[in-house]
């Protein structure tokens, strides 16, 4: 059992820790005292906390690429509001070049061609709100 000294609310209580998954400890919860200092009673004990069921991977399948983007899909790297379009339909863009400026978290972001080609089809307007692995616009 280890013991430290916790502040809450300005309030200074000594409190002893037990490890929970132990032999010892399975059946008892931990245990709280309250420093000579203080003006309150040590508070109640209560029964330990349920362990919550383990979740699903659900953040690793959302990490997988879209299954509606192609290899000329430019997508959104994270949630934002677009700012600029500096291209057009139809326009010849390089690797590199500036298509976007999606705004986040108060700062703006420039999205890059990842590849030369024509900018085929413009999925956003100025304005428009997009989450993270949106389209943007089509390179070809």
């Amino acid at each position: 059992m280890k013991k430290f000294r916790v502040e809450v609310d300005g309030e200074e209580f000594i409190v002893n820790v037990e490890e929970i998954g132990s032999e010892e400890s399975a059946g008892t919860a931990a245990q709280s005292t309250v420093s000579a200092g203080s003006s309150t009673a040590a508070p109640k004990r209560k029964a330990a906390p349920k362990k919550a069921a383990p979740k699903a991977k659900k953040e690793e399948q959302e990490m997988a690429a879209p299954a509606e983007a192609g290899e000329g899909d430019v997508v959104a790297p994270m949630p934002g509001s677009i700012l600029e379009i500096n291209v057009k339909k139809g326009e010849t863009v390089s690797k590199g070049d500036t298509l976007i400026v999606l705004e986040a978290m108060k700062m703006e972001n420039e999205i890059t061609a990842v590849q030369a080609g024509t900018v085929k089809d413009i999925k956003v307007r100025v304005g428009d709100s997009v989450d993270a692995e949106d389209i943007l616009l089509v390179i070809e």
